[in-house]
Parts: structure tokens; C-alpha cells; sequence
């Protein structure tokens, strides 16, 4: 009787072994595809394809040349305004790639001394960056080249920038991003400034 229940016994064992082994093998073989998928998905190749997608490239560098502003960060701009898309209109009216406001978008025109300008230039790509490339330059100027304020500026306006600096005493050394009052503002800029830096590392070496 006892030997029966010994391999009774044993054999339930083996089976559990048996079941934990494979448990073990499938969690390896799970472990192993989910380390390659991230491989891949984190691959500078598919970054570049599918997520720091940059349209326009050939033009935003031309027109950030010209107005000595950063290219890789006039194209985290666009990816987080409009995502590359050229017809996007915001809630509030922003037009383009670059999101500009009509009336925004009709000083900027007399400021370049564009002739013939209408709104709905805005919508055409080219028009749009070198606009936009212009204004992110005046705004860069304004702020003293404090890229934390240039950003508050151009998604809050550059009005209500300088509100925040006099309510709450910053100066143009200012960099405090979790400091910015209101939080679509303190987001946008947190994120445009993330994906500056991911633009430079993958296209650094790659853009003329």
C-alpha cells in the first residue's frame, strides 16, 4: 500500500515539475519577443518612420537657416502642432503646419513684407514654414534665447509670457518648466523640448 502511495506520490510530482518547466519556457520564450518587438520599435529606423516622422525636411532647414533658428526644434514644432499635416486647423483657428493664427499670421506676413498675402496661405507648406520660421526667430529674439520662454510664447502668446514673468518674478534665465501656470502650456513645452532633443539624436548626421 505505502509503495503505491509513494508513486502516487512521485508522479504527481513529476507532473507538477512538468507544468512548472513549461510555464517557465513559455515566460522565457514571451520575455524573449517582447525584448526583440521593443528592439525593433525602439530601432532608430522605426522611430524615424513611424514616430519623429520628418516631412518637410529639405524646407525647414533652408528657413531655419535663414532666420538662425534651430531645425530640430521647428520640426518638434510641427509634430507636436500638426504632425505634419499641412490642412490641420486647431479649435481655435490655428492654421498649418505650424499652427499660426490668422491675425498672427497677417502681422508676420506684414512684418516680412509679403505682398499679396492672404490667409489661406497658411495652408500651402512651403509659405507656412518659412512663416513660421520667422516668427519662431522674432520670438527667440524677444525672449533673449531662452527656448523654455520662446516655447510659452508660442503656445500661449507672447502677451500672456510676459504676464507670467512679471506675476511671477522670472527673468530670461527662466527654465522652470513644472513652474509654468497653466498645464496644456507646461505639457506642450515639456514635450516639444523631449522630442527637440530625440529629432537631434536621430538626424544630426543625417540632414546637410
Amino acid at each position: 500500500m505505502s509503495v503505491k502511495v509513494n508513486r502516487k506520490a512521485r508522479s504527481r510530482r513529476r507532473k507538477k515539475s512538468g507544468r512548472l518547466h513549461s510555464w517557465l519556457l513559455l515566460l522565457g520564450v514571451l520575455l524573449a519577443v517582447c525584448f526583440g518587438c521593443w528592439k525593433i520599435w525602439s530601432s532608430d529606423a522605426v522611430q524615424m518612420r513611424f514616430v519623429y516622422m520628418w516631412d518637410y525636411q529639405q524646407d525647414i532647414v533652408t528657413y531655419s537657416k535663414k532666420n538662425n533658428v534651430d531645425p530640430f526644434l521647428v520640426a518638434a514644432i510641427i509634430k507636436n502642432e500638426s504632425n505634419f499635416k499641412h490642412d490641420a486647423v486647431s479649435k481655435v483657428g490655428a492654421v498649418g503646419l505650424m499652427q499660426i493664427m490668422p491675425e498672427t499670421g497677417r502681422w508676420i506676413a506684414e512684418q516680412m513684407g509679403l505682398e499679396n498675402y492672404q490667409d489661406s496661405d497658411l495652408y500651402q507648406t512651403r509659405k507656412n514654414i518659412r512663416m513660421g520660421c520667422w516668427y519662431i526667430g522674432e520670438l527667440e529674439h524677444e525672449f533673449q534665447h531662452n527656448l523654455v520662454l520662446l516655447m510659452v510664447a508660442y503656445n500661449a502668446g507672447r502677451g500672456q509670457t510676459h504676464e507670467w514673468m512679471q506675476e511671477n518674478g522670472w527673468d530670461y534665465n527662466f527654465n522652470d518648466i513644472k513652474s509654468i501656470p497653466y498645464p496644456d502650456t507646461r505639457e506642450y513645452v515639456a514635450k516639444v523640448m523631449q522630442d527637440r532633443d530625440k529629432y537631434y539624436l536621430l538626424y544630426k548626421d543625417k540632414i546637410k
